[in-house]
């Protein structure tokens, strides 16, 4: 791309480079800060066009139909009805541009805003959020992750920031519960502790160090009100079978975890990888992302969470337009959509378009202003300036230096 399209999707700044260093004049310092994220990651990239960007009537549409939304004008296919009925609460970028469609760099673009710089951590969204937000007590993980991709996993806010991993809902953290009791547990950990000490001077380091913290996290974790976020079963049974299946019960989760304080939730959905026959596969799998995040939002709504809380379906990259020799689509970068919801973001509109048949990507956007206006969104300042590494000889930012959609926020 050019050198005006390079400045203009906004990645420049994630070099450092200082042409996009001025504060935006819309950041406002009374935004009210939202209580939390849950952050939705479709890994191996999903179809725009099969989801949230249908083309009715070009060939590049494919088979699935479309619907309408209960936005006049607004259509996604037939596989997401659940979500068309609270398009009145989201808001759809319909033409993110990234130019990234490697898997790794565009899981990394997409977590932190920046691409990859040699010799330079950038934490992810949700390390920083967590940090931002987070009113949990020392110890206890402000950024819990459900099936999650590899997430860039940054120090620079300390570990309490760092993504605790869940591995799976029913068992969210393994051989929690002590056979003994609690007197004899804390025993047992001062004496590993005490027999630890002597082999961990002689090979302390940060893997070590953190391993230690991880350890105490869970020790806290055992004890603290967040433990009891986890346990899902105890919603209504109707409720639950709204959510669906495993991916919708994280969902479920999400919610629970977010209402009891923990600042950023994130739920992987992997298997979106498919080049062939992707609409059988994606009528087996678009239907349970409908019901998970279509419900969530339903019951944010309904809960009058929605504007404490912000909702993000996103991806890597999308698909291309045209359909492939296997009946299946191959990655683009150039023109995809993620969906966002709640807190300080306006409900019911769309933000750019890829044309009739695809291929166009008008109003692009940028992981740098998209995450500027989740940050504005949140209540965060986006210009907040955080040296990521004390050594670097050039200025590194935690924050995107873009400015957001204003079309997208709250007056």
């Amino acid at each position: 791309m050019d050198r005006r399209e390079f400045l203009t999707l906004g990645l420049a700044a994630g070099a450092g480079l200082a042409g996009l260093s001025a504060k935006a004049d819309v950041w406002q310092a009374g935004r009210p800060r939202a209580k939390g994220v849950i952050w939705i990651w479709t890994g191996g990239g999903m179809s725009q066009i099969d989801t949230f960007d249908p083309k009715p009537g070009h060939k590049n549409g494919g088979p699935l139909k479309a619907i309408d939304t209960t936005v006049p004008g607004v259509q996604f296919t037939e596989l997401l009805p659940v979500c068309a009925g609270q398009m009145k609460h989201l808001a759809v970028v319909r033409s993110m541009k990234t130019m990234e469609g490697a898997h790794d760099r565009g899981t990394y673009l997409m977590h932190t805003g920046f691409p990859g710089v040699p010799g330079v951590e950038y934490p992810s969204l949700g390390t920083a959020v967590a940090h931002e937000l987070g009113k949990l007590e020392p110890g206890i993980p402000r950024y819990i992750a459900f099936d999650p991709p590899a997430i860039p996993s940054s120090p620079a806010f300390g570990e309490d920031c760092r993504p605790f991993r869940v591995n799976h809902i029913d068992d969210p953290i393994p051989n929690l519960r002590s056979g003994v009791d609690a007197n004899r547990e804390r025993d047992r950990l001062a004496l590993l502790r005490e027999e630890s000490a002597e082999q961990d001077r002689r090979r302390e380091g940060d893997e070590i160090a953190r391993l230690k913290e991880a350890a105490v996290q869970a020790e806290r974790l055992m004890t603290s009100t967040l433990l009891k976020a986890f346990d899902y079963r105890e919603e209504p049974e109707a409720l639950r079978n709204e959510y669906g299946d495993r991916f919708g019960l994280n969902c479920l989760a999400a919610r629970r975890l977010v209402e009891a304080g923990c600042p950023f939730v994130e739920i992987g959905m992997g298997g979106w990888d498919i080049h062939g026959d992707s609409f059988n596969s994606y009528k087996r799998m678009v239907p349970t992302l409908d019901r998970g995040l279509g419900t969530l939002v339903k019951d944010l709504a309904e809960r009058r969470l929605l504007k404490d809380v912000l909702v993000v379906l996103a991806s890597p990259f999308g698909k291309s337009p045209d359909i492939n020799a296997g009946k299946g689509r191959d990655h683009s970068a150039t023109g995809f959509s993620v969906v966002l919801a709640g807190a300080g973001l306006k409900g019911g509109v769309v933000h750019g378009s890829t044309g009739l048949d695809g291929y166009e990507c008008n109003d692009p956007v940028s992981p740098s202003q998209l995450f500027t206006t989740i940050y504005t969104a949140l209540g965060i300042d986006p210009h907040k300036p955080f040296g990521v590494s004390a050594e670097a000889a050039r200025d590194t930012y935690t924050w995107p230096r873009a400015e957001p959609l204003k079309n997208l926020l709250r007056d």
